[in-house]
């Protein structure tokens, strides 16, 4: 499949999500990654997280966060966290995934990733769609595409 097609499933996936505009707004990310190789594999990510025949948007999620956590790439768990209360998963049941780490990664590693994860949720719960910016760059002026 051309870069095209992925990019069109990645935008018609994440305006889905996030509303009309965040799948181009997060294209835009994506352009500035130099490699066509790792932005294609990006765009394959998003159809396969589309994919829910198996796994629900929801449960893809929670599963990819709590991952995340237990390699400490707390950036990405952040933001994974803010799309899953974006997705109307209760904070109840994301803190209690994160808790649940400490049976894999200990007690310790389990406690640094909930902090991390409940200032992501406060920062959503204050800031809504606005705290994931970075996923979603608006065009600076003058800029096309």
């Amino acid at each position: 499949m051309d870069l095209d097609a992925r990019e069109r499933e990645t935008i018609r996936y994440l305006d889905d999500l996030f509303g009309p505009g965040a799948g181009e707004r997060h294209c835009r990310l994506l352009r500035k990654i130099e490699s066509e190789a790792l932005r294609d594999m990006v765009h394959g990510y998003h159809a396969l997280e589309a994919d829910a025949q198996h796994l629900t948007v929801r449960e893809n999620y929670l599963l990819g966060m709590t991952v995340l956590c237990a390699t400490k790439s707390y950036g990405t768990a952040a933001m994974f966290a803010k799309t899953l209360l974006h997705l109307g998963v209760p904070r109840e049941k994301i803190l209690a995934a994160i808790a649940r780490l400490a049976m894999w990664v200990g007690g310790l590693h389990a406690v640094e990733a909930a902090l991390h994860i409940q200032r992501a949720l406060s920062e959503y719960e204050t800031r809504g769609l606005a705290s994931m910016e970075a996923w979603f760059p608006t065009a600076p002026p003058g800029e096309s595409r």
